[in-house]
Parts: C-alpha cells; sequence; structure tokens
C-alpha cells in the first residue's frame, strides 16, 4: 500500500503515525520502507554555466556526504548554475527533479518503533545502517549538475 504523510522526514513518519495512535507492533511488522521526498529546480541547460565554489562549501558537502564523497581530488571542482535566458524566464532554472531519502524498516528500526524512538533516533540508526538523507541526495544531485547548492539548502535543510 501507498500512502502520503506529511513530516519534514522519512523517520519522522514513524513517530507521526503513533501520534494517530497506530499501534507500535502493527508499524514495525507491516512497514518495510518509508520514503521522504522534495522537488529541486533543475539547473536551466541552456544557460548553465560552471563555476568553482568556495572551498567553505566543498567542505560542508565532504562532511555530509562522508563516504558518499567520490569526487577525484585530482581533477578540480566545478558546479553549475545558471546565468538567466529567456528558455529559463531569467530565473537560471528549468525543470524538476526529485531529492529523496528511503529509510527501509529493518529489525533495529523495528525495535525503535516498538520503543517509541524519537525520529532522530530512528533516523541515526537508519544512517548508520547505509540510509541516504534527502540532503545527502541533494548534494549528490549538485555534483551531477541537476540543481545547485542554494536549491538543494532551501528545499532539503534540517
Amino acid at each position: 500500500m501507498f500512502s502520503t504523510l506529511h513530516t519534514n522526514s522519512a523517520a519522522g513518519a514513524l513517530p507521526r503515525l503513533l501520534d494517530m495512535k497506530a499501534e507500535p507492533y502493527l508499524l514495525s511488522s507491516t512497514i518495510t520502507a518509508i520514503v521522504g521526498q522534495r522537488v529541486c529546480r533543475k539547473v536551466c541547460n541552456v544557460c548553465k554555466k560552471a563555476y568553482v565554489p568556495e572551498e567553505v562549501v566543498v567542505a560542508d558537502m565532504k562532511n555530509v556526504l562522508g563516504k558518499l564523497w567520490k569526487i577525484d581530488p585530482n581533477k578540480p571542482i566545478e558546479f553549475f548554475k545558471g546565468a538567466g535566458c529567456e528558455q529559463c524566464g531569467n530565473t537560471g532554472y528549468k525543470g524538476r527533479v526529485g531529492v529523496y531519502e528511503v529509510l527501509p524498516v529493518s529489525e533495529k528500526v523495528g525495535r525503535l518503533i516498538l520503543e517509541h524512538a524519537a525520529a532522530n533516533e530512528i533516523e541515526k540508526s537508519a544512517v548508520e545502517d547505509g540510509m541516504v538523507t534527502m540532503k545527502q541526495d541533494g548534494y549528490l544531485k549538485v555534483v551531477e549538475g541537476l540543481t545547485t547548492i542554494d536549491e538543494v539548502l532551501r528545499v532539503a535543510q534540517e
């Protein structure tokens, strides 16, 4: 079954369901995964320009991405932004791209549900098991040249 629930993160859905009087044993035994999503504007492909990001931005991205940071240290880092053109209405953006996080309900997460754990505790456990957060997914899309740092921070800042 698919459903929608308004929360700030995938992990936030579990305490929200508990607040709605869902039984913890039912949640832990029936939910297999929770997906959180946001939509970012895409950089316009017509007026897209490369730039070298400030070192403080790169340091933040390395910190947030951790082991997901796969940029070759021997190559210069280039990100992209739109200069603005007729095609994008001078915004620098045209189109949308999804930014996601998928929280699998593992046995460990199931136990946390039964214990009525807070969302941040559930997320921490899922991240330890390899979950990619929404902000991390957004940063990966910046590295791919699909969107901008500003756009990711606008929609996925914790």
